[in-house]
């Protein structure tokens, strides 16, 4: 890697990683690196809020995402951004001043909001450490853990992979060393040609074995958090927007930790049915082109350190009741890491094993895929992640130290919802859910699951559409959907539960779909086995 060689090449004595894990103190939050989320009600699907608030760098980052800059997103709208604007000025058919109207950047804003979603753009969030790091999940599509609180992310070909790195604390002295180091660097096939220092982080570009690569690394006082991203020298002319955006999407907090707590609800209410397309559900046609595709069996992450042995299933009943609807939802809009932030205690990964000797046999032939915590007994998950498998757990930790079994209590297998219960009402986090008669087409939407069965990740896109299909309601949506994500939650930017993530189509980008939350809720499944 890139910025492991200039680390040991700048070093004075040998530098190791930061653990995720340690004391450390709290860090400041994150800023936003995109559009906010929608507002009920409002045509533009939220982004008349964003472009009113008139922040130069979304404003970067829409004419990134547009096609009209290849600049980093610094935050100030200097000559190259007045450009940028002119040229789309131009491309849409009005005066070139370089200034936009509230017009104007909503068009702007929903170009960019489009472009991103195609790629299929996903977030990864560091839970140790609160780095956020933006990739294209349409072409990175596997994912494994480094050293140190670091990630890998590669594509199916591996001729694309974007790595994160994590090193110990640096003084202002050695950074300016280790940002020579990279400047200078050469060693083999690997090659630096250009680098720029911008004081508190520095961006490089250069070329290993033919292939291209460009990274970005930000200082703080109790560390170092680095990307290079590779990728094929074919890819470059229409990269250039995609590797802009991948630098100036990369957000690391003022200290790095463990991100701060979404703060509580300022108003909890009833959403307000949007009566022009109150009763549309019933009626709105299957989903178009041919059937839906079988479910990807979830992918088997990197064989895990052997676990303890987790107790058999409690035999208990239900000690909290399944909830009603409609129900009390969270109405305050939160950006793209307070969501994740707010709801990502109540996603799990659920294992699913064959039984040897009175014994959940978790070293080969088990399946993972995700669940959502409904109460403090109750999740949802998808029927096909549990499928032929005798013994059903639920973990975070990737070592699965913290596995404990479940039940299934409800199982429709021809709709692919499963209700599954822990044998007492201790899950620490749940989701409130929204009906799906509320859910506005347009507005936006995130997917918080555990793709490959590594970590949590936050994919962002928006509702495309709500569809039945034999007899079972759907949320369509452009946020990417991973294998090892069935049975993960499709969220609003309030944080409620819109749908389970189930599958997508063949031969398709950005035709995903989740089951509507409410449908777990409604009779038609039958007893599991307690």
């Amino acid at each position: 890697m890139v910025l492991a060689l200039a680390a040991q090449g700048a070093a004075a004595g040998e530098k190791g990683s930061i653990r995720p894990g340690g004391a450390r103190p709290a860090p400041e939050a994150a800023a936003p690196s995109g559009p906010a989320g929608s507002v009920e009600g409002d045509s533009s699907n939220g982004l008349s809020e964003i472009a009113a608030a008139n922040d130069p760098r979304i404003l970067q980052l829409a004419l990134i995402w547009a096609g009209y800059s290849t600049e980093i997103a610094t935050g100030t709208l200097d000559e190259a951004s007045r450009n940028a604007i002119k040229a789309f000025q131009r491309d849409t058919g009005v005066r070139p001043t370089g200034t936009l109207t509230t017009d104007q950047t909503l068009e702007l804003l929903r170009i960019g909001a489009e472009a991103r979603a195609k790629v299929g753009w996903t977030s990864y969030i560091n839970q140790d450490l609160g780095f956020r790091v933006g990739y294209p999940a349409v072409q990175l599509t596997k994912t494994k853990p480094g050293d140190g609180g670091g990630r890998s992310f590669v594509s199916a070909d591996e001729s694309r992979r974007l790595d994160v790195e994590v090193i110990d604390a640096m003084s202002a002295a050695d950074f300016l060393t280790f940002f020579n180091t990279v400047r200078n660097l050469k060693d083999g096939g690997k090659r630096v040609t250009k680098a720029t220092n911008m004081g508190a982080y520095f961006v490089f570009e250069g070329t290993e074995d033919g292939q291209r690569f460009v990274g970005r690394v930000d200082r703080r006082e109790n560390g170092l958090v680095g990307f290079t991203y590779y990728f094929p020298p074919g890819d470059e002319p229409a990269n250039k927007g995609l590797v802009a955006a991948i630098v100036s999407e990369f957000v690391v907090p003022d200290r790095l930790g463990p991100p701060e707590a979404t703060p509580p609800d300022t108003t909890v209410g009833f959403y307000a049915k949007d009566e022009a397309r109150e009763g549309s559900t019933a009626s709105s046609p299957d989903v178009a082109g041919d059937e839906p595709a079988a479910p990807a069996r979830p992918g088997r992450p990197d064989k895990p350190g052997k676990p303890a042995r987790p107790p058999a299933a409690a035999e208990a009943g239900d000690q909290v009741p399944l909830p009603t609807l409609p129900m009390p939802v969270a109405t305050q809009v939160l950006d793209p890491s307070g969501v994740f932030q707010k709801v990502k205690d109540a996603v799990w990964v659920v294992v699913a094993a064959p039984m040897r000797n009175g014994q959940p046999y978790l070293e080969d032939g088990y399946s993972q895929g995700s669940a959502v915590a409904v109460t403090a007994q109750h999740l949802f998950t998808n029927c096909h992640v549990l499928e032929g498998q005798q013994f059903f757990g639920i973990f975070r930790n990737e070592d699965m130290s913290d596995l404990r079994p479940v039940s299934i209590k409800l199982r429709d297998e021809e709709g692919d919802r499963c209700i599954i219960r822990v044998d007492k009402p201790d899950l620490p986090s749940f989701v409130t859910i929204r009906s799906h008669s509320d859910v506005v087409i347009g507005e936006r939407a995130y997917t918080i699951g555990a793709p490959s069965g590594l970590d949590l990740t936050l994919g962002e896109g928006l509702v495309s559409s709500k569809r039945r299909h034999e007899g079972q309601q759907y949320v369509q949506t452009s946020a990417p959907i991973s294998p090892g994500s069935s049975g993960g939650g499709l969220f609003d930017s309030r944080g409620n539960l819109l749908g389970i993530t189930t599958f997508m189509l063949k031969d398709t980008q950005n035709l995903n779909f989740a089951i509507a939350a409410e449908e777990f809720l409604r009779p038609g499944s039958s007893a599991g086995n307690h």
